[in-house]
């Protein structure tokens, strides 16, 4: 049987990542790091056309969590970006594009808010 958190519909899953990555505070549950899949490269450079905003990919420490929970609400999220240059994603949705890209997006711009259209057109959430 799937995980429940693997059957989420689009629309829920993109609430849920708009809320754990943005200004509120997030606990990822055993995070440890991980060295990036080579497609992330692949999404990386069209985030960077998609923004327009050029960055080094290997500046980013990419960690794999358990899940990832928001503190406040004690609901999980997909992924999440800390400042400077750390990504956090759920183990669940390692290969999840849109996910993945709208974290990139964060990395990117250096924003923690969802005050830009970029997300919704690089990102596809």
């Amino acid at each position: 049987m799937p995980s429940p958190r693997r059957s989420l519909s689009g629309p829920v899953v993109a609430l849920l990542l708009i809320g754990g990555c943005g200004e509120g505070h997030f606990e990822p549950v055993e995070p440890h790091p991980f060295d990036p899949p080579a497609l992330y490269r692949v999404w990386w450079s069209e985030v960077e056309t998609c923004t327009e905003t050029r960055g080094p990919f290997d500046r980013v420490r990419w960690y794999e969590a358990e899940e990832i929970r928001n503190g406040g609400t004690g609901d999980c999220h997909v992924g999440a970006w800390q400042p400077p240059h750390s990504i956090y994603i759920d183990s669940d949705y390692l290969h999840y594009r849109a996910g993945v890209k709208h974290e990139m997006v964060h990395e990117l711009l250096q924003r923690r808010d969802h005050d830009t259209s970029l997300f919704l057109a690089c990102a596809g959430i």
